[in-house]
């Protein structure tokens, strides 16, 4: 009876002891020179110190994690830039030996499953890469060579297809240890080279979030699922879309897999990590999307934005009116932006340290070459506080538009109504001032003048 009792009590207790357990961690560097070695667990793509060591003899170092610790992708710095990753799951011993001139080459270990079969992974992909990078290479030199090439793209094709054949036989025989779900959430599927890049990316798509354990909350620590998560956002991407097409895009590809089966933990991880992103960027509609959405379990967070308190303020959203600003140039009559007779308008911001607006405006300036002035009128408004710069370089580069300065200032109601807080940042009006797109590419704004014209 007192064994039953017992029996019944051990298989009650037996996941809290599972859970309570600590886990030994030792490390054993041939020649080894450092005298600490770091422990550091994996917070998404951050890196968290844990803990560090002395050697307890030549090489030779030792951690413990206690009960309650995190499971997921660690990594120990042994000195020098020299690292090893490494997975924690619910093994209570992980033994790791190398060799300090080839730490992941030497890697092994005699008690961990676990890591076993993810260095196994890793040392296959550091090949398969190394290949890869040389067979790219060959392709970069010999571009002419039509037989020669095809038989690269071949070989190169067999690399992606022999590295995907491996991770899916290791899903396949443990389908269920962590490091398992670490390897497949980073590699990315496999897509024969027979599609066209739009049907290749559409097939990429569907097949995208096949086998990742959504549900394991584990796999935020690590920075696999959000180089996972990025990969999607990069397929939902086309050069052949204008800027709302491709906000329509962004917006209806996150909502396809914000809907999927996944650990509340997860869902919160990708939205945080999609508003950190696209906040940065000119795509504020997905920011809205993303903040304003109820996801199934997660509230949604969005705030009242400043056009939605001050009444004074116009939308600046696709469809809306403009603000309408007088123009003052040199010598000139001022007038009115709404005065300006041509079909469309271009109103950009730029300054003469922005990289990127240096890099714009030639190229601007040779669409504009392609329409008169009554179809299409740049009108580039410089935030620059050097009047002479600024006309200097206006004058070098021959820019034949309408060219007007405003100085940088939070008070400044221009810059304030067209929400300019960085640049380049551009606004495609039509004669009414109607905003028609807001485009964040010159390949955007040619998109959209192509087709507003054919």
């Amino acid at each position: 009876m007192v064994k039953t009792f017992l029996y019944i009590l051990l298989l009650i207790l037996f996941p809290f002891l599972l859970k309570s357990q600590s886990v030994d961690i030792s490390v054993n560097v041939l020649q080894g020179f450092s005298p600490q070695a770091n422990l550091y667990t994996f917070n998404g793509s951050d890196l968290v110190f844990i803990d560090s060591s002395l050697q307890v003899k030549s090489g030779f170092y030792t951690f413990n994690l206690k009960p309650g610790y995190k499971q997921g992708l660690y990594r120990i710095n042994i000195g020098k830039g020299i690292s090893i990753d490494f997975v924690v799951s619910d093994e209570p011993i992980i033994d790791i030996s190398t060799v300090v001139f080839a730490p992941e080459d030497s890697l092994k270990t005699y008690k961990s499953k676990e890591n076993s079969i993810f260095w196994q992974y890793q040392k296959e992909k550091k090949r398969s890469s190394q290949k890869t990078w040389l067979i790219r290479s060959l392709m970069d030199f010999y571009p002419d060579s039509l037989m020669f090439y095809h038989l690269l793209n071949k070989e190169l094709d067999n690399q992606n297809r022999e590295l995907y054949e491996l991770v899916k036989t290791i899903h396949q025989l443990n389908p269920n240890l962590l490091s398992t779900k670490l390897i497949v959430t980073e590699q990315p599927p496999y897509s024969q080279n027979i599609f066209s890049d739009h049907e290749n990316a559409k097939h990429l798509k569907q097949i995208w979030w096949q086998n990742i354990d959504l549900l394991d909350s584990r796999l935020i620590n690590s920075p696999y699922l959000a180089k996972r998560l990025w990969g999607y956002i990069e397929l939902l991407y086309s050069d052949d879309y204008d800027m709302e097409e491709q906000e329509e895009s962004f917006i209806q590809g996150i909502s396809d897999f914000m809907h999927l089966e996944m650990h509340i933990d997860i869902k919160e991880y990708f939205r945080s990590i999609l508003i950190e992103g696209f906040v940065k960027s000119d795509y504020q509609a997905v920011v809205d999307f993303l903040e304003s959405t109820n996801f199934e379990g997660l509230n949604t967070i969005r705030e009242k934005k400043v056009n939605d308190l001050n009444e004074e303020l116009p939308s600046i959203k696709v469809g809306e009116k403009a603000y309408d600003f007088y123009i003052y140039q040199p010598n000139i009559k001022r007038i009115k932006l709404s005065k300006v007779k041509s079909k469309y308008k271009l109103i950009v911001f730029w300054s003469i340290w922005c990289p990127h607006c240096i890099e714009s405006l030639p190229k601007i300036a040779k669409i504009c070459d392609s329409y008169t002035s009554e179809d299409f009128e740049v009108i580039a408004i410089s935030i620059d506080d050097d009047e002479m710069l600024w006309q200097d370089y206006i004058k070098n580069l021959n820019l034949n538009w309408i060219n007007i300065r405003e100085p940088y200032n939070s008070d400044s109601k221009m810059l304030m109504m067209y929400d300019v807080q960085e640049t380049p940042k551009m606004y495609l009006l039509s004669k009414d001032l109607t905003i028609v797109s807001r485009p964040a590419t010159i390949r955007q704004l040619e998109v959209k003048l192509r087709r507003l014209y054919n």
